[in-house]
């Protein structure tokens, strides 16, 4: 297990396309991270330059203290698992999984041992005498990651590798993968475009959008701290609802307003807003955090259900606020079609970020 320590990398596709842009950040020695964003914002491009399958363009790539940069993927032992799972189809799950040990040199008791002990973790063991290829897409990709965990690699990099696989089994293999996080304290970086998966394994979350890396910090800090209003609407389900308001300073208050939606901080906590020239500022606030109620309460803004969404598990409200619409998130709030509702943005749970979306507080 290794440290990885990224260095100002940039890569530059045929001259013109930035995928990594001076991007830096540090996985320590035993932990899983998350590496989140949208399609296309250089994920795999990041670990394609951490694995030795590409050189970076410019920076420079470190395992503890070694420079690997220009060391050849096989030199730098690392374990890959890609989004499609990749197996040896004409041999059996046990010589899929043996097959890095044997590379290795190793006995065969020992073999035998790791691959018993690997094939039981991922509840494989019926399978190991099967030809991989027979094998259903859950359960190659099983044996792909096994065969990727058994062997001692620096680091492991997980590439998407539940996207391709069917709800149930990707509860299992998740659920396998963080068995794993909480037992072998591995150095890991798991990639993924989904939210919910970054934030029930990571441990830190790395969030990029057009190759540059926005936040890297815990989940918490990710969800109720984004440092942009990208990261705020990208990540929760539905997204932070993002206002855009003037402000002005009444009293021992700094009040926000965009249409009827009007709300109040305390000046000590919102004078930092004060330096936006525009005088304007995007407000926002996660549905669950929004206050509902069907009879007027202080300070309550009055708004009208245009769309009812019930989830099961939770309700989604969509509310029209004269020309602002805001959606709030509830378990148990039912409301009609053209029902009026008040709500309140609790002060605690606001945030503020510039026009150019970085946070303020």
């Amino acid at each position: 297990m290794s440290k990885i320590t990224l260095k100002n990398i940039t890569h530059i596709y045929n001259g013109k396309v930035k995928a990594v842009d001076n991007l830096s950040m540090e996985v320590d020695n035993g932990k899983l991270i998350a590496l989140l964003g949208p399609s296309g914002c250089g994920k795999t491009t990041l670990m394609r330059i951490i694995a030795g399958l590409i050189r970076p363009t410019t920076g420079d790539v470190y395992f503890d203290e070694d420079r690997v940069t220009d060391m050849e993927p096989e030199q730098r032992n690392v374990a890959m698992v890609f989004q499609f799972p990749v197996v040896y189809a004409t041999m059996t799950v046990y010589d899929n999984l043996a097959f890095p040990l044997r590379a290795k040199k190793l006995g065969n008791e020992e073999i035998r041992r790791r691959v018993k002990n690997m094939a039981e973790f991922l509840e494989i063991t019926p399978y190991l005498n099967m030809k991989a290829g027979k094998l259903n897409a859950a359960l190659k990709q099983l044996t792909s990651l096994g065969r990727a965990l058994i062997r001692d690699a620096r680091c492991v990099l997980l590439d998407e590798p539940l996207t391709n696989i069917d709800p149930s089994s990707r509860l299992l293999i998740r659920e396998k993968i963080l068995k794993w996080r909480l037992e072998r304290k591995q150095t890991t970086i798991y990639v993924t475009h989904d939210q919910s998966e970054a934030l029930t394994l990571g441990e830190m979350i790395a969030v990029m959008n057009k190759g540059v890396l926005l936040q890297y910090d815990t989940p918490y800090n990710v969800y109720e701290k984004p440092a942009n209003s990208f990261i705020a609407y990208f990540i929760g389900n539905p997204g932070m609802n993002l206002i855009e308001c003037s402000f002005k300073k009444v009293g021992s208050k700094i009040v926000f307003e965009s249409g009827c939606v009007k709300v109040s901080l305390p000046y000590e906590f919102a004078k930092a807003v004060e330096k936006e020239a525009s005088g304007k500022v995007i407000l926002g606030i996660r549905p669950e955090h929004i206050k509902l109620s069907k009879q007027k309460i202080e300070d309550g803004m009055l708004g009208t259900c245009v769309l009812f969404e019930d989830m099961g598990v939770t309700k989604v409200i969509n509310l029209q606020l004269n020309s602002t619409r805001i959606r709030v998130k509830n378990p148990e709030f039912e409301v009609k079609v053209g029902e009026s509702l008040y709500v309140t943005f609790p002060e605690e749970h606001i945030r503020i970020f510039n026009l150019n979306g970085e946070m303020i507080l």
